[in-house]
């Protein structure tokens, strides 16, 4: 199986994921992104922060982004 890197882009500066996750394809990739994003919008709220232009880039081995998802679209309001 493919390992998936869940980086973060916020403007210019990138936290990278070094370790990743082995997962079987790019929408499991997906799915670990947006549940990843609501625990970190959770403690952004909780901490009173700005959540907004954070974005996962979901790159794989090669550091070839394959989907990007903005933290803020994994609220669910409603």
């Amino acid at each position: 199986m493919p390992r998936y890197f869940l980086n973060i882009r916020d403007g210019a500066d990138v936290i990278e994921d070094l370790e990743g996750s082995i997962l079987p394809d790019i929408e499991a990739a997906c799915r670990e992104a947006v549940a990843a994003a609501r625990d970190i919008l959770a403690e952004k709220l909780r901490a009173g922060e700005v959540m907004d232009g954070q974005v996962f880039e979901i790159t794989d081995e090669a550091g070839i982004v394959r989907a990007r998802l903005p933290l803020k679209e994994a609220l669910r309001l409603a």
